[in-house]
C-alpha cells in the first residue's frame, strides 16, 4: 500500500464525510484511546481458564464484571448509531483505501469512522487526506493518508494490524491443513 508498512486486506465498517471545521483533534484522540482500550479488551484471550491458579476468585469475578460492563457500555453507545455495511478495504497505520459509489474531491480532508471489530460500537475517528480517486468499474477507488494520528495511536494501530494479520495467516494455515 504505502511507505513499506504492513497493510492488510480486510472487511471493515467505514463511514466517511468531508471534515467539518469544528472537529477537535484532542477529542478525536480521547475517543480513539477509548476505542483502542475497548478493542484491546475484546481481543484479550480469556485468561480465566488458563490462569485460574494465579489469581483469586474475587479478582476473576471483578474482571468478568468489568468485561461485561465494557461490553454493555459499548452496545449502549452503539444503539443510537447506525452502522454502515462492512466493505473490503486495504488498511495500514498510514492510510486506508476502499471503493465507493461517491468520489470525494482529491486532496480533501475527510473524517473517517472505522469499526475494527464487529462487536465494538465505538468507532476509531481519524482525519485523512484524499491522496487519489480513480474511477474503476462504475465506482471509485479512494486512497487516503491519515493526518491526525499521534505516535501512541499509530502504535495501537500497528499492533492491531499485526495481530489481525497473524490471525489471517493462522486461519489460512488451519484451512489448508483441514
Amino acid at each position: 500500500m504505502q511507505d513499506d508498512v504492513l497493510s492488510i486486506k480486510t472487511t471493515l465498517t467505514l463511514k466517511w464525510s468531508v471534515l467539518p471545521e469544528t472537529v477537535s483533534v484532542a477529542s478525536l484522540r480521547r475517543n480513539n484511546r477509548l476505542a483502542f482500550a475497548l478493542l484491546e479488551t475484546l481481543n484479550e484471550p480469556q485468561s480465566a481458564t488458563h490462569e485460574s491458579h494465579h489469581s483469586s476468585p474475587d479478582l476473576q469475578r471483578i474482571e468478568n464484571k468489568l468485561n461485561l460492563l465494557i461490553d454493555m457500555l459499548s452496545r449502549l453507545c452503539g444503539q443510537s448509531q447506525q452502522h454502515a455495511e462492512a466493505i473490503p478495504v486495504r488498511f495500514s497505520c498510514k492510510g486506508i483505501e476502499w471503493q465507493s459509489d461517491i468520489a470525494p474531491d482529491a486532496s480533501t480532508s475527510l473524517l473517517l469512522e472505522l469499526y475494527p471489530d464487529n462487536e465494538m460500537q465505538q468507532a476509531l475517528k481519524i482525519i485523512a487526506r484524499v491522496i487519489s480517486v480513480v474511477e474503476h468499474d462504475a465506482c471509485y477507488l479512494v486512497r487516503t493518508r491519515f493526518t491526525s494520528l499521534d505516535e501512541t495511536e499509530v502504535n495501537y494501530l500497528e499492533k492491531w494490524i499485526f495481530a489481525h494479520h497473524r490471525r489471517m495467516i493462522a486461519q489460512t494455515r488451519n484451512f489448508s491443513s483441514s
